[in-house]
């Protein structure tokens, strides 16, 4: 299997040095100075239990010369989607599948849906309808990753704790997807991730979710690490009501949640003091999967005309903070 991951951060560097073990031909497309750093000593993970490994995964910042791979994994930022379509068009064949490892509602979240979704683009992760155009959704496999890693600067890596992913197809009517789900979670289960296969990616979507959106506009706001938000009783509120808002949001499109929002916190609890990627993001000047991971619900929210007010004020409250950010950097430019 030829596999190509695009972009070389925390979650791509872990896939790349963890499936290079694999059976897989596994190819890394990077930048500056991740592309660099990976070359020059490829990658350094320091795993759960405090051990260094190092891994070489072929890197290049060149998709021309890889061609068309069996499977792209895109390991972007949601709003960096746009910018890896060129890389992607090359990597791309009839038989090709793509599989966003995003979080937040991807953007082919409304394709075969129900009213009122019923194939209509999200402005808020796709306003110009360019993924929703230029991704063949018949070649998407749906994706969520749990899993705790952070990065130490380029081609360095600490994985913090967990190993889940989570693979289905986005529709029924996609066989040919539906078969490389079972293909990639096997190759995931060689790598010694702890994978599995599900008949609704869209449940697994909004289970994801809760704990970013619970926690991770929060930790941006207030620069605490997640396991402190989780026991905090005042945070821990404010990220219970806003899940418990996009719970009902997602009921309403039918989806059922086998897990509770009180299990969900716990689980994210467990996971100790980690800096969230939306905390990670904002410390180092970056910017934010707001769009992704509320602006989207929010946007759910109003086509199905319900309200969501804790959610609308923490955005607001986060999106100053940035604004004020950006500003005090700015300024010591």
């Amino acid at each position: 299997m030829k596999i190509t991951i695009i972009g070389a951060g925390a979650v791509g560097n872990l896939l790349a040095a963890r499936l290079s073990a694999t059976s897989a031909h596994v190819s890394l497309l990077a930048r500056g100075e991740a592309l660099e750093a990976v070359r020059r000593q490829g990658i350094m993970m320091v795993t759960p239990l405090r051990r260094v490994v190092y891994a070489q995964p072929h890197v290049t910042d060149d998709a021309h010369e890889l061609g068309p791979q069996d499977v792209v994994f895109l390991c972007v930022k949601a709003h960096a989607l746009r910018s890896a379509l060129d890389s992607l068009s090359l990597l791309t064949g009839p038989h090709t599948v793509v599989v966003p490892m995003i979080n937040g509602i991807p953007w082919w979240y409304p394709y075969q849906q129900p009213a009122p979704l019923a194939d209509q683009p999200l402005n808020s992760v796709d306003p110009s309808e360019t993924l929703w155009r230029t991704i063949n959704p018949a070649q998407v496999i749906g994706a969520t990753t749990f899993v705790a890693v952070e990065n130490d600067g380029p081609g360095r890596i600490r994985h913090i704790s967990d190993q889940r992913f989570v693979f289905g197809a986005i529709s029924p009517d996609l066989p040919h997807t539906a078969a490389m789900v079972t293909e990639i979670v096997d190759l995931f289960g060689q790598a010694g991730f702890q994978s599995r296969a599900t008949d609704d990616i869209r449940e697994a979507v909004w289970v994801k979710l809760w704990g970013n959106l619970g926690f991770n506009p929060l930790s941006a706001l207030t620069g605490a690490t997640l396991g402190t938000l989780c026991l905090d009783p005042g945070t821990r509120s404010v990220g219970r009501a806003m899940m418990l808002e996009a719970k009902a949001v997602a009921e309403q499109l039918g989806i059922t949640f086998g897990t509770s929002v009180d299990e969900r916190i716990e689980m994210a609890a467990g996971v100790g003091d980690f800096k969230t990627s939306m905390l990670q993001d904002f410390e180092a000047g970056r910017r934010l999967e707001t769009a992704a991971i509320i602006g989207a619900v929010i946007e759910l929210a109003e086509r199905l005309g319900m309200a969501v007010p804790t959610l609308r004020t923490i955005l607001a409250l986060l999106e100053m903070r940035v604004r004020s950010r950006d500003h005090a950097l700015q300024s010591a430019a």
